[in-house]
């Protein structure tokens, strides 16, 4: 994790993503344990994924699903599980499934930037591009955080240097 990357910030304390990999990342162990212990499900969920422990990460989104089956955001966060555990198509289709689900909804945004990040780990930077642009386009749109805004841009940027490089 080096200092000299201009790492994109995801709002959790302790957890940056690498601009190259688009990929959350442990930048700050303390401050990661330290939101793991206040934080909400969903967010302990992408601390253990950065942390590479996904059986644990995936332990939280069954025992959070059977409680709550129809919990957005842990649906999200579910796809990044399988996507860590080495199964990145099954977590295409499984977003490519809420998408439609949630076409047009204030949800949207969140999954198509999920699934760009999806399409970019598996090299599919032209599909990342699109997905990409069209969450940067509704959370701009829904005056979205300015965080989240940020993360859409430079993805998009990222995305868009690596399908250039592809051509």
């Amino acid at each position: 994790m080096s200092a000299d990357i201009d790492w994109i910030p995801t709002g959790i304390p302790g957890l940056s993503i690498h601009p190259g990999t688009l990929l959350a990342e442990v930048m700050d162990e303390a401050a990661a344990s330290g939101a793991f212990d206040t934080a909400n499900p969903v967010e302990q969920v992408m601390i253990e994924v950065a942390r590479g422990n996904v059986s644990a990460a995936a332990e939280l989104v069954t025992e959070t699903r059977l409680l709550d089956p129809q919990n957005f955001p842990m649906r999200v966060v579910d796809a990044d599980v399988v996507r860590a555990s080495g199964d990145p198509e099954r977590a295409i289709k499984r977003l490519r499934n809420l998408i439609e689900e949630y076409k047009d909804s204030a949800h949207e945004a969140v999954l198509q930037q999920q699934l760009g990040v999806l399409y970019y780990t598996v090299g599919d930077y032209h599909a990342a591009v699109t997905r990409f642009r069209t969450a940067l386009e509704l959370r701009i749109e829904a005056g979205d955080e300015q965080f989240r805004i940020e993360i859409s841009r430079r993805s998009l940027a990222a995305a868009q240097a690596k399908s250039a490089a592809v051509r």
